[in-house]
């Protein structure tokens, strides 16, 4: 029984999926402002069952968030056994095999779970997985190239469960909170290289262009219907006030950890709850309280599942790391 438990925590901690309740909570998202828009009736997230198709976002995310972070550590292996040598493949508790095959598996779940979406959805994915892995073996060595990329990730998951969703605002944010956090991350931390004042503008120019572009796709392509037409007219301050809230809260957690590594650990976990928040301010402000209740609740329980397992892991002597 120990040992089932120790090969248990050490795949949560391979894969960091403890975390990836953030990521599925944007593709359920998605799926459920989809089916509330009767323009995309057409469309097989709209047409399956409301189960089936949350399954399948469900499948995906977690597919596409466990690929990733199994690469991570993957590629970084050489560097984590001189670093990092508790990490699982560093530290021998899994083998490179096996870690490739745990990688693999994830790639899988997630096109399987993207099948349900149609031809568009498993084109997508195979996309966002090519994108995380050119993440993890180039661009995070960049620091600016590597914030935009990770964001460019997040966001173009968002399309996976409709790739003609014209209210592209969530992508928007999508991209911005994740280059956001990324850049907190690496600047908490201070990993080298460090960030100059030439990458820094490189982040600011590229995330304005990339949300810029985004947003232009999305009102050339939906006309006067940009904003879903059953919103309220005071829908658009519910995701600003998320927003805020998100600055206030990571900024003070970084301000009160103790140290440089818990001030990144506190930015990666408040960074995934509030991917669900932003969830649920956006439900809230297209007219769907029901649905950002069940989005409120959904983030308090995979808040709470990631606390869990990051004790329960750390009670075995091997503590989760969340690293980028």
């Amino acid at each position: 029984m120990a040992k089932v438990t120790r090969s248990v925590a050490t795949a949560v901690e391979l894969t960091r999926v403890a975390m990836a309740f953030g990521a599925v909570a944007d593709l359920l998202l998605i799926v459920v402002l989809s089916r509330s828009d009767s323009q995309y009736h057409y469309m097989p997230v709209a047409a399956m069952p409301l189960g089936q198709a949350m399954a399948s976002a469900t499948a995906t995310a977690v597919g596409l968030f466990t690929f990733a972070t199994a690469l991570n550590d993957l590629l970084d292996a050489r560097h984590d056994r001189i670093f990092s040598p508790g990490r699982p493949i560093a530290s021998g508790r899994i083998g490179t095999l096996q870690a490739f095959s745990v990688a693999l598996a994830s790639l899988l779940l997630a096109l399987v779970g993207a099948i349900s979406f149609g031809p568009g959805a498993i084109f997508v994915a195979i996309l966002v997985a090519g994108g995380s892995l050119f993440y993890n073996a180039t661009a995070k060595h960049i620091p600016a190239f590597g914030f935009l990329t990770l964001g460019a990730i997040h966001a173009g998951s968002m399309l996976i469960p409709n790739d003609q969703f014209t209210f592209t605002l969530p992508a928007c944010l999508a991209f911005t909170h994740a280059a956001a956090i990324a850049l907190a991350i690496h600047l908490v931390s201070s990993k080298r290289p460090s960030l100059s004042t030439r990458a820094a503008w490189m982040v600011v120019v590229g995330s304005v262009v990339a949300v810029g572009t985004m947003a232009w796709f999305g009102m050339s392509r939906s006309g006067d219907a940009y904003w879903p037409t059953a919103s309220p007219a005071w829908g658009w301050v519910v995701p600003l006030a998320a927003i805020a809230f998100a600055i206030l809260v990571i900024a003070r957690k970084i301000r009160r950890a103790t140290s440089p590594t818990i001030a990144a650990e506190k930015v990666a976990r408040y960074g995934a709850l509030w991917q669900a928040l932003y969830a649920a301010a956006w439900l809230f402000g297209c007219g769907e309280p029901m649905w950002g209740l069940g989005a409120l609740l959904f983030a308090g329980v995979g808040f709470g599942v990631m606390t869990l397992l990051k004790e329960l892991v750390g009670s075995s002597g091997h503590a989760i790391t969340f690293r980028g």
